[in-house]
């Protein structure tokens, strides 16, 4: 099965991202169990990668994506604390939210990427309704 490069940069993206996250998390586990000898979390990034894409060729798009949208917050979030008030509301906290809406999409796009995938069918469907074609919903039939 012929993999899109797209699919290969984004799965490499997310694997590094999450090693990165690993290395300056600063939690004494992921530093004992990673850290054994130095740049083991990057050497770690790489073999995962390679092998995500050789064995989860089908859907690794999808996967790839849901993966980086379960890494946006923990980024966002050491950004935005600063700028959250203590009491009241602040527009940087819908920003927030929105990224942990994302956080939770990609928790279920990775262990379910082709309902991920139908549902973009089907609202891609719902866009073209001018056209004429059955819009019935996808996820509805068995």
């Amino acid at each position: 099965m012929k993999v899109p490069k797209l699919a290969m940069v984004l799965t490499a993206i997310g694997w590094f991202w999450t090693a990165y996250e690993c290395d300056t998390i600063g939690i004494d586990v992921f530093d004992m169990l990673l850290k054994r000898f130095p740049g083991q979390v990057w050497i770690m990034a790489a073999v995962l990668t390679y092998l995500t894409i050789i064995w989860m060729p089908k859907n690794l798009l999808t996967r790839s994506v849901m993966g980086i949208f379960m890494l946006i917050p923990a980024e966002l979030f050491k950004i935005t604390r600063p700028l959250l008030p203590d009491g009241g509301f602040a527009p940087v906290q819908i920003v927030v939210a929105i990224a942990y809406v994302l956080a939770v999409i990609g928790m279920y796009g990775m262990f379910y990427p082709w309902r991920i995938e139908t549902a973009l069918r089907w609202i891609g469907s719902c866009a073209s309704l001018t056209s004429g074609k059955d819009s019935a919903s996808p996820l509805d039939r068995k």
